[in-house]
C-alpha cells in the first residue's frame, strides 16, 4: 500500500479547503481556541498563503489515484536552525492506521533533507506518538522541548535527517 505525496495546485484550493474542514474539527478536541465561524465551520485562516507564499506547500496525499489526506510543509526563511517545519498532516478516518502519514512523512524528508521542526498539542497524544514512534523507526535522534504556542502547551522536536 503506497502513497503519493502530490502538491496542491491552485485549481484544487477548495479541495485542501474541505478536508481542513475536517482536519480542524479533528483537532477542536485537543483546544479549546479552534471556534466555527458564523456558518458553523471551521476555517483555516492561512490556507491563502500556501498558494501565494513561495515557501509554503500543501501537498495531497493520494493513494489509488484517490486523495486520502494532505501534508502541509513549510520551507523556513531566515532561519539558520531550521530549513523546514510539518505544518500540518491530515489522514480521513476511514484511512487511518495504515501507515499513510508515515510514508507521506518519509517521501517529503527524502526529497528535502535537513532541519526540521514539528509541535504537537500536548493533548493530542495519539500525534505525539505518531511522531515519536517514527523517529524510532527511521532511527532519527531529536531534541524535544515543552513550549507553549499561541497560548496552548505543546511538545516541539526539533531533527535532521542527512542526504
Amino acid at each position: 500500500m503506497s502513497i503519493k505525496l502530490v502538491e496542491v495546485h491552485i485549481e484544487e484550493k477548495s479541495i485542501l479547503e474541505n478536508m481542513l474542514h475536517f482536519y480542524l474539527d479533528d483537532l477542536s478536541k485537543y483546544t479549546n481556541q479552534l471556534k466555527t465561524n458564523a456558518q458553523g465551520i471551521f476555517e483555516y485562516e492561512c490556507l491563502d498563503y500556501f498558494f501565494t507564499k513561495e515557501n509554503l506547500t500543501p501537498f495531497f496525499i493520494k493513494y489509488q489515484d484517490g486523495v486520502v489526506g494532505f501534508l502541509l510543509f513549510v520551507k523556513t526563511i531566515n532561519n539558520k536552525e531550521i530549513d523546514y517545519c510539518v505544518n500540518d498532516i491530515f489522514i480521513f478516518t476511514q484511512y487511518r492506521e495504515r501507515g499513510f502519514a508515515g510514508q507521506a512523512v518519509k517521501k517529503l524528508i527524502q526529497t528535502y533533507p535537513g532541519i526540521y521542526y514539528v509541535v504537537q498539542l500536548e493533548k493530542n497524544q495519539k500525534s505525539i506518538q505518531f511522531w515519536k514512534s517514527l523517529f524510532e523507526e527511521l532511527q532519527l535522534e531529536y531534541i524535544e522541548k515543552a513550549i507553549i504556542d499561541s497560548g496552548e502547551k505543546c511538545w516541539s522536536q526539533t531533527f535532521t535527517v542527512h542526504k
